[in-house]
């Protein structure tokens, strides 16, 4: 499994970098390397991307040692 979380913490950063230059720039770095928006590449990155945010919930739980933060509450 820690290939995927490595995965999916790569894209999960990619994904937020990109929202960054399209937030102060207005660049679109998928779209300029993969062409419009409505072709199938773009999607397909775009999907991963969420796929890859929604996968990194589990973080939310996560601690050093092992366990729930909120068990002692």
């Amino acid at each position: 499994m820690k290939i995927i979380d490595r995965a999916a913490l790569t894209l999960l950063i990619f994904g937020g970098i990109h929202l960054l230059l399209i937030g102060l720039f207005g660049f679109d770095i998928v779209e300029t390397l993969l062409g419009e928006v409505d072709q199938w590449g773009v999607r397909i990155i775009y999907i991963l991307i969420g796929l890859s945010a929604l996968w990194c919930f589990k973080y939310y739980s996560f601690t050093p040692r092992g366990g729930s933060r909120l068990k002692d509450r």
